[in-house]
C-alpha cells in the first residue's frame, strides 16, 4: 500500500466487509502509526460472525493504543451488531456531513471486501470525488501476469485497458474499474464451487 500523509485533520476511512478486516488491519495500523487520523466502517452481516471487536483483541487493543486518532463504527445487516446498515450507510453520511462543512474532510477511502460492497463504495464516492482505492480479491493462478485471470478492465482518458491485479495490483482505483465487465468474472468458478460446498457439508 502507498501510504499519504495528512495534515489537515482529513480521515482515512477503511470499509471492510466481513473477511475484508484481516486485511484492512495491517495498512490502517501503518497510517495510525504516521499520526493519521483513521475511521473504520466495519461490516458483519450478523453479530455471530464479527470478531477482533473486543477490548483484548486487534482493533480493540488499536482503540486503546490510539484512542483520539481512530472512530470505528460497527454495522451489520440485520441490526444485532452496531448499526443496522450496510457499510454504505456510515460513508455516506460522512460523506455529506463534509460537503456541507461539518465532520471530518475525508483524505482517501479503501475498500475491501466483497466485490459488490467495493463496487458500492466506489459509487457513493465518485460524485463526491474522493480518491476511493478498492484491494481487488480476484481469482489468481500464476501471479505473475501470464494466466490473465485477474486481469481488470479499468477506463483511462476514455479507453478501456486491462490490468492484472497480480501485478499492478491489488489496489488500484476504484473509480476507474469497469465494474459491469469486472463483477462477472468471480462467476466464473460458480458450478464449482456450489459443488464443493455440498462435498465439504457446508449447505
Amino acid at each position: 500500500s502507498k501510504l499519504n500523509r495528512y495534515d489537515n485533520g482529513e480521515t482515512v476511512v477503511f470499509t471492510a466487509g466481513g473477511v475484508g478486516l484481516p486485511p484492512v488491519y495491517p495498512i490502517m495500523r501503518e497510517h495510525l502509526k504516521m499520526g493519521n487520523h483513521v475511521t473504520l466502517i466495519s461490516g458483519f452481516r450478523n453479530k455471530d460472525m464479527k470478531f477482533w471487536d473486543e477490548p483484548d483483541k486487534r482493533i480493540g487493543l488499536l482503540q486503546a493504543q490510539y484512542p483520539d486518532l481512530l472512530d470505528v463504527i460497527y454495522t451489520s445487516n440485520d441490526g444485532s451488531f452496531g448499526i443496522k446498515a450496510f457499510v454504505t450507510g456510515p460513508l455516506q453520511d460522512m460523506l455529506e456531513q463534509m460537503k456541507a462543512g461539518s465532520g471530518h474532510s475525508i483524505g482517501e477511502i479503501v475498500t475491501i471486501g466483497p466485490p459488490m460492497m467495493m463496487r458500492a463504495v466506489s459509487d457513493l464516492s465518485k460524485p463526491f470525488g474522493v480518491k476511493t482505492v478498492a484491494s481487488l480479491n480476484s481469482i489468481m493462478v500464476d501471479a505473475t501476469g501470464m494466466c490473465g485471470a485477474c486481469m481488470v478492465p479499468v477506463n483511462i482518458n476514455g479507453k478501456l485497458v486491462r490490468k492484472h491485479a497480480c501485478i499492478d495490483g491489488p489496489e488500484l482505483d476504484a473509480h476507474i474499474i469497469d465494474w459491469d465487465k469486472f463483477l462477472p468474472r468471480f462467476l466464473q468458478f460458480k458450478k464449482q464451487e456450489d459443488e464443493s460446498k455440498v462435498r465439504h457439508g457446508f449447505v
